[in-house]
This record gives structure tokens, C-alpha cells and sequence, in this order.
């Protein structure tokens, strides 16, 4: 199936109740993990890891790229709104990055065969596109970093946390997808 062709084949897929429930139950997952799990670095507050990436990747691929930008965005809004609203917390511009991540795990992972190849692109492409020069430029507007400092530190911690992601994502959720029944190995 060609990239084009999953958006509207991810849209029909919200017409079923059980992708509605799924994706609520992943939104409720993305949001605890979004508040538990990602935390920062006391030498650098400006680089976020954690584990909110995984019921993205879960909708992605059974869903589409529709689903998990909703999913995506959605999580990042509420994860804000229930743990830290503060203003400085809130950006249009980064919640829009997070539902771009989610399309682009989406295009990639909807339909596929789900192996390490393809996650790895995945992985790489939301690194490339969005989490290093999207997310990095929108905080350097915020903090008043200079941008390739800021990138540099950014990319010292994202691109290791990427491949911890990628093995993650491999040895850990397809199995516990396969196990469930939702895919076929």
C-alpha cells in the first residue's frame, strides 16, 4: 500500500468501535506514561526521554497514521493540562511536532510487517524530521539557547534513547502484540 493510500484507510478505521476503544486505552496510556516516565536531565532540562513513544507506536501500527497523530496529540495536550499546566509548558508548536511524530510512525508502521528494518526507519525518520530539528528550534526559541548547542546536546542523548526505542520496540511490544493476538508473526 502506498503512503498516500493509508491516510484514508487510517480514517475508516476510526468507524469501528474497537479502535475507538483501543485508542482511548492507548491515549489513557500514553497520557500516565507521559506524566511518570519522562523526565529530565538535571544537567540538561532541555532534553526529555521517556517511554510515551510506545502506545503511539502500538496505534501506528494497527491503526494508521490518523489514529496515532490524534492519539499523539491528544496525549501530549492532556499530559500537560493533568501534570504541569503552566505556561511556559504548553506550545501549540510542540504538540503539533508530537502529532507529526505520530503520523510519521503511521505511514511507516501501518500495515507492515512490523520488523526491525521498518522500525528502525520509523525511528530514524521521527529523529531526523521531528524530535531533533522541529523539537530543538521551537526550545531554542523558548529558552534562548543558541540552536546548534542546543542540538548538540539534544542529538548526545536522543540518538542513544532512539536505539534503546528501536529495541524496545522490537523485543518488547511486538511480542506482547503477537501474544495478544492482534498481529500475526
Amino acid at each position: 500500500m502506498t503512503y498516500l493510500k493509508k491516510f484514508p484507510s487510517s480514517s475508516k478505521e476510526l468507524g469501528h468501535v474497537q479502535t475507538l476503544a483501543v485508542c482511548a486505552m492507548m491515549l489513557a496510556l500514553r497520557v500516565i506514561l507521559g506524566i511518570f516516565t519522562n523526565f529530565t536531565l538535571a544537567i540538561m532540562p532541555f532534553v526529555k526521554i521517556g517511554f510515551s513513544f510506545i502506545p503511539i507506536v502500538i496505534v501506528a501500527y494497527l491503526y494508521g497514521p490518523v489514529c496515532a497523530a490524534i492519539v499523539s496529540g491528544a496525549g501530549d495536550i492532556l499530559s500537560i493540562i493533568l501534570a504541569n499546566p503552566t505556561a511556559f509548558s504548553m506550545n501549540p508548536a510542540l504538540t503539533a511536532c508530537y502529532i507529526w511524530e505520530g503520523i510519521i510512525y503511521g505511514v511507516i508502521l501501518y500495515q507492515s510487517a512490523f520488523n526491525l528494518k521498518e522500525i528502525i526507519i520509523a525511528k530514524v525518520a521521527v529523529l531526523v524530521l521531528c524530535a531533533l530539528p522541529l523539537n530543538t528550534l521551537i526550545l531554542s526559541g523558548m529558552m534562548n539557547i543558541p540552536y546548534f548547542t542546543l542540538l548538540l546536546y539534544r542529538a548526545a542523548v536522543l540518538v542513544p534513547f532512539g536505539v534503546i526505542e528501536v529495541l524496545i520496540t522490537r523485543f518488547i511490544i511486538k511480542p506482547v502484540l503477537s501474544r495478544i493476538k492482534i498481529i500475526k508473526t
